[in-house]
Parts: C-alpha cells; structure tokens; sequence
C-alpha cells in the first residue's frame, strides 16, 4: 500500500467533502442613507468532521456571519451553500426548514423573555 491517490479514489476515503461554503458574502445596512457593510466578500468552505473557529474583535461581523451562514439573514451579495443546498435559492420557509433539519445554533444571550420563562 502507498501514499499515492488515483482519480478512482473511493468518494469519503481520504477525500474532504465541504458541508459549508460562504462565496463573496457581503452584508450591508443601510441607516437613512448612509449604507453600513459589515462583511466585505468573505469565502472560505469548511469540510465535514472539522473543527474551526471564527475570531476576532468586538464588531467585526462574527455574529452577521453566523446569521448568514444559518439562513437566519440574506447577504447583500453572495451566497451561501449548506450540505449542497443553497442558502439564497430558499424562501424563509425553506431556510427555516433546513435550519431546524441540519444545524444547531446557540446564541451569545439567550433572549429569554421573562413572563414566559
């Protein structure tokens, strides 16, 4: 047995297989009419059983890449592709669907409304 890899690799066997990728996200807001991009053409593609880490200071735009990532906001421009399924293809529905169906999201404060906690 050697290290050397062939095209007839079996799929999953020493291969990555990306279950997130951002392409060119960018996020703008607009605050009368003045716009605000907080995300400036981010990419990158994270493979299955990896383990990685988004940092960086206090208003870089961590948790608006989040957001986005998990369908939970629409870039400006870009777009985002998880497990095959493209983000900006799917209405809210949809995203909600998938969001409840593939991911797990545990926010910075937990916005728990008292009355009903």
């Amino acid at each position: 047995m050697t290290g050397d890899t062939t095209d007839d690799a079996t799929p999953g066997l020493g291969a990555s297989q990306v279950v997130l990728e951002a392409r060119e996200l960018t996020k703008t807001y607009t605050n009368g009419d003045r716009p605000l991009t907080v995300l400036s053409d981010v990419s990158f593609a994270i493979d299955a059983g990896s383990t990685n880490a988004i940092v960086g200071p206090s208003g870089s735009g961590k948790t608006t890449l989040l957001g986005l990532c998990a369908g939970l906001d629409r870039a400006t421009s870009g777009g985002v592709t998880l497990d095959s399924v493209r983000l900006d293809d799917l209405d809210e529905d949809g995203r909600a669907r998938l969001r409840n169906e593939q991911t797990g999201f545990v926010f910075q404060t937990f916005q728990l409304v008292p009355t009903l906690s």
